[in-house]
């Protein structure tokens, strides 16, 4: 299918919802597309004491957003107000929605999840002196950023090394962005599934992902369900519900080197327990199993939501 079909107005998808029983449970997942627009708008004016959700990532608060594009979101809020639900992925989805005027009684989080058992593997050594990040190579990602601070202390930490999972169309502009002496300390692995990640994660001692923003960052929760303390940024959901500074990984913000430098210092120097980091993150990945979300998510269905009287 191409991009158009879900920009599209469906009129068979439209009228299926509005022929639900009352007692009948829906989800609307997003508001981009012409339907689910229109579905939440629809119900929302006709229904809006019955039993129908949103769920959505997150409401952007990016200071770049025109007027248009705030008063889109703004107006959006008001209608999912009226559902008797609002799923958001993370804890600080949740936060962005209640900034845009969301009743908190009616916000919950709902995060991505998978089966995070393949990264748990049973050979997971600590030691080896390895950084790993995995992600798309476009801009928004920041590898280019991460592979000139890895560059710039490089010289401090001779045993380390960088390897990179993930292809995408900066790929040779980074591979040529490494200089020559650190180019047999730099890998490119290219896409990996994840039985290869795991075992690249099973060498591995800190995961590292410096994006601008990622509306959730499953793989966040993938290294750290493989026993990998993470390095991130304040723009990376998963990261902002999971990362807790000096146990489990670190934070830093968007795009500045030096605090990711810093972070990266202390991580190689030797001072820490990458272990006991890495056993901690994979205590924080444990509540994001799948099994668990989704039974959360059945209770909540059954017994959380309530019509508007």
């Amino acid at each position: 299918m191409t991009g158009r079909f879900f920009t599209a107005l469906c009129p068979g998808v439209f009228l299926r919802v509005l022929r639900c029983k009352r007692e009948e449970k829906v989800i609307i997942f997003g508001y981009s597309s012409l339907t689910t627009f229109f579905l939440i708008f629809m119900l929302s004016l006709i229904f809006p004491r019955r039993n129908w959700a949103f769920g959505g990532e997150r409401m952007e608060q990016r200071k770049k957003l025109n007027f248009i594009s705030k008063g889109v979101k703004r107006f959006v809020a008001v209608l999912i107000s009226r559902s008797s639900r609002v799923y958001a992925v993370g804890e600080a989805g949740v936060d962005s929605y209640e900034e845009y005027g969301v009743p908190i009684k009616l916000l919950k989080s709902l995060p991505y999840t998978k089966d995070f058992s393949v990264y748990q593997s049973k050979k997971k050594e600590y030691g080896k002196k390895v950084i790993v990040a995995t992600a798309r190579l476009v801009p928004s990602k920041k590898i280019d950023q991460l592979i000139r601070v890895f560059s710039d202390i490089s010289g401090d930490f001779p045993s380390w090394s960088l390897q990179i999972i993930g292809d995408g169309k900066m790929r040779k502009q980074l591979e040529w962005s490494v200089p020559e002496s650190l180019r047999g300390r730099i890998s490119f692995h290219g896409f990996a599934g994840p039985e290869m990640q795991s075992e690249i994660y099973a060498g591995a001692d800190i995961f590292v992902l410096p994006s601008i923003r990622d509306g959730w960052g499953m793989v966040i929760v993938e290294a750290m369900a493989a026993g990998l303390p993470v390095i991130t940024t304040h723009g990376v959901v998963a990261g902002r519900d999971l990362v807790r500074d000096g146990e489990n990984g670190f934070l830093v913000p968007v795009g500045q080197d030096e605090p990711l430098s810093a972070s990266l210092r202390k991580a190689m120097a030797g001072g820490l327990d990458l272990k006991k980091m890495g056993e901690n993150a994979r205590g924080s990945a444990s509540r994001y199993d799948v099994e668990k979300v989704a039974d959360d998510l059945v209770a909540d269905i059954l017994t959380g939501w309530c019509c508007r009287e």
